[in-house]
């Protein structure tokens, strides 16, 4: 039996996406070839509809961190992508992140002088 990897889905997903829209998303092999495309950009065309609905009328999910009043930090963002993200993406935000966390010590290092050993 395979175990499916379910993915979470992005905040935006979750308010655009129905229960309907994911059974149809997820009916959409087990028909035909021209079946399949023409139910597939059905999906997305209401995926696109609800989209368009949101931002007419602005969800506090969707607000909450660009009108915050604190600067958010590039570490927060790509914590909170790296959730979405696999693979090579994934890999590759994990790469920024230690590097800017090895960036964060040499600073810290640099601006506490007391920390660093005194060699005789």
């Amino acid at each position: 039996m395979n175990e499916e990897t379910n993915q979470p889905m992005t905040p935006l997903d979750s308010m655009v996406s129905q229960d309907s829209i994911q059974v149809l998303k997820a009916a959409i092999p087990y028909f035909s070839g021209k079946s399949q495309q023409v139910l597939s950009i059905y999906a997305k065309m209401l995926e696109l509809s609800n989209t368009i609905s949101i931002f007419s009328h602005p969800q506090p999910e969707m607000t909450m961190m660009s009108s915050s009043q604190e600067a958010v930090q590039p570490v927060d963002m790509l914590n909170d992508i790296r959730k979405y993200a696999t693979g090579p993406i994934r890999d590759s935000i994990d790469q920024i992140l230690f590097a800017l966390n090895t960036i964060q010590l040499l600073q810290m290092y640099q601006e506490n002088p007391e920390t660093q050993e005194v060699t005789p």
